[in-house]
């Protein structure tokens, strides 16, 4: 659910045109290690090491900086083999998987530890934020996508969704030792607004396993970044302009944090554009305060859900629940004449207002 975010690793600002020059270079003519793996020369010492793969129906890149290129690309597919058990877990759209008999029986016993840390994720943040994240937006969701596009609501339309909203309540999920299941008939849930943070920290944990220290995962918008105890490496994060998807409008220092974004001009489900992959869980339709939010948090899963939260969130209830969890934010509003954000967000470049 995260709108697009460009990437790029830095161990010195002074190489930032220099990677990216190289870079360039390495994916056009092929430069590349063992299985896949992209090697530059950073230092006399020190080499990226970059591999991408499609996970999640998105691109997912893995960069890691190390002394050592074998252990480094046999890091990264170690990552990626993680972050694969995890998606094969938590995806909605495997009729065999447990998401998709869950959503069927209403139950579902004997859960897997990735779904259950998970489920466990989505009711704490729900709670959190008092249902402005809540993984049963499904039906919902469901209807949106099963509109022929460029859709223009009509009555019928929005009775259907009322009705769908309706099955709309995070605290009828009930998860316990036995497993979970939905005390409203009619339930289902996605796990869509905090999966893919989730599977980038198993990313994460599976590269500090293997010895990695100074790292990024970055998946389409949701990226988190690891950089050992040296307080001089750190890495750049560009946040795209949701005015022109082809102009980065900030650029954010992340140090051993995630950041997560959720926008609102990739994909709609009507003609007037007011509808897309957000949910206000309270209203059954979109929210319609931002085009863009990115949260700055120590895991991408709570990165993650709580962008997906933000989009629902008036400015002063943003302001005051983030606060609340610690978290870095920046917002842009639909009009995208300015821009807002939290007083210690570590913005390298682009203006937005401090509020």
């Amino acid at each position: 659910m995260q709108a697009p975010v460009a990437t790029e690793g830095l161990h010195s600002p002074a190489r930032r045109k220099l990677l990216k020059a190289v870079a360039g270079v390495a994916a056009a003519g092929g430069l590349a290690g063992g299985a896949g793996w992209f090697v530059l020369r950073r230092e006399r010492s020190l080499f990226e090491v970059r591999r991408e793969q499609t996970l999640m129906q998105t691109s997912v890149a893995i960069t890691c900086l190390a002394d050592d290129v074998d252990k480094a690309g046999l890091a990264i597919d170690a990552a990626f083999r993680r972050m694969g058990e995890a998606v094969a877990v938590l995806t909605r759209f495997d009729p065999a998987g447990p998401v998709a008999r869950l959503n069927r029986d209403g139950r579902l016993g004997n859960l897997p530890p990735e779904l259950r840390d998970v489920l466990h994720r989505s009711l704490e943040i729900s709670a959190a934020t008092d249902g402005d994240f809540d993984i049963s937006v499904l039906p919902v969701l469901q209807y949106f996508e099963s509109l022929r596009q460029p859709a223009v609501l009509g009555a019928g339309d929005r009775e259907r969704i009322g009705v769908r909203d309706r099955l709309i309540n995070y605290r009828r999920i009930v998860l316990d030792a036995q497993g979970v299941r939905f005390t409203l008939p009619g339930m289902a849930v996605t796990l869509d607004g905090l999966a893919k943070g989730y599977v980038i920290d198993q990313g994460i944990a599976s590269l500090k396993a293997a010895g990695i220290d100074t790292a990024l995962v970055d998946a389409g918008g949701d990226v988190r970044a690891i950089s050992g105890s040296d307080s001089n490496r750190q890495w750049h994060v560009g946040i795209v302009d949701p005015g022109d998807i082809h102009r980065v409008a900030a650029i954010l220092t992340l140090r051993n944090a995630a950041l997560g974004t959720s926008g609102n001009y990739r994909i709609f489900y009507s003609s007037d554009k007011k509808l897309f992959h957000v949910i206000d869980p309270h209203t059954g339709y979109s929210p319609l305060n931002y085009s863009s939010v990115t949260v700055m948090a120590e895991s991408s899963v709570d990165a993650d859900a709580m962008s997906v939260a933000a989009a629902s969130m008036p400015l002063p209830r943003l302001r005051e629940v983030m606060a609340s969890r610690n978290n870095q934010w920046l917002v842009f509003p639909r009009d995208n004449r300015t821009s807002w954000r939290s007083r210690d967000l570590p913005q390298l470049s682009g203006h937005a207002e401090v509020v």
